[in-house]
């Protein structure tokens, strides 16, 4: 029996990443809504990508509004600065909230309504182009058909998937994880070991994503006590950063079911 296997449209990784995918925002739209928080502005991060994307003459508008968590509430004032912004492609920049958060808007984007519809059905229908740019090396998000919302209403977290919601590109840049604290790397780095390890016995587990997961706990097993050290070992990072995406690919391909089976327990 044949087995699918999802991967981001395109990825571009290693050191200058974003520089040397320019190109290919060009390619995605004319105007981008950049997804992120108030974290990655005040460290300087958007403005890197903002002068990659005046370089090209890609216009945008930024929007800094996921605070922890994503939540209904955020991803509703993402769709209408997207929407009065006129603007026709997503960059999610910053770790899995954001991400998650550009993948949500999208899909209100196309397909109108609530978030809450969309909560227990496969997502379908041509979504606006979306690019993730990662800044922790842990969720993976970047790498998979889901994404997971609050409703506030109701108090509890949707899992929404769909294939459409994998992004068509996917910028892999240590660059962005160079100033993770220490704290924080280590936790991501384990979330990012989960994933694999998930991946690696799930039932549904096929020979690439096994190979996808194994590459993805050998890195981590090397890389993470030197990027949870020395913070600023870029090769360490970049190694992280790949391990990540590798588990990310390896968990999608292969554990989906497992995504649903926690969402049912904290609901």
């Amino acid at each position: 029996m044949g087995r699918e296997f999802i991967m981001p449209g395109k990825i571009v990784s290693g050191s200058k990443a974003l520089e040397d995918a320019r190109g290919h925002f060009k390619a995605l739209g004319s105007k981008a809504l950049i997804v992120t928080d108030e974290v990655m502005v005040n460290l300087g991060n958007v403005d890197i990508l903002v002068r990659v994307l005046e370089e090209q003459n890609i216009a945008y508008s930024i929007f800094s509004g996921i605070s922890g968590e994503p939540a209904d509430i955020m991803i509703s004032a993402g769709l209408d600065l997207y929407q009065e912004e006129k603007c026709d492609f997503l960059i999610a920049l910053g770790g899995g909230s954001p991400i998650d958060s550009m993948k949500a808007i999208a899909v209100l984007s196309a397909n109108g309504g609530s978030i809450s519809d969309y909560m227990g059905k496969t997502i379908k229908g041509k979504l606006p182009p979306m690019a993730a740019v990662p800044t922790t090396a842990g969720t993976g998000s970047e790498a998979t058909q889901f994404t997971i919302i609050t409703d506030t209403k109701k108090d509890i977290k949707m899992l929404l998937k769909g294939t459409v919601l994998m992004p068509d590109l996917a910028v892999i840049d240590p660059q962005f994880t160079m100033t993770v604290p220490p704290k924080i790397t280590a936790a991501t780095g384990i979330d990012a070991l989960t994933h694999a390890i998930e991946a690696y016995t799930s039932g549904k587990a096929q020979p690439l994503s096994d190979e996808f997961a194994l590459s993805a706990v050998k890195r981590i097993f090397t890389w993470l006590p030197k990027a949870f050290h020395h913070g600023n070992d870029e090769k360490a990072r970049e190694e992280m950063s790949l391990a990540a995406l590798e588990a990310g690919i390896a968990f999608n391909n292969a554990s989906g079911s497992l995504w649903t089976e926690r969402m049912t327990v904290l609901q």
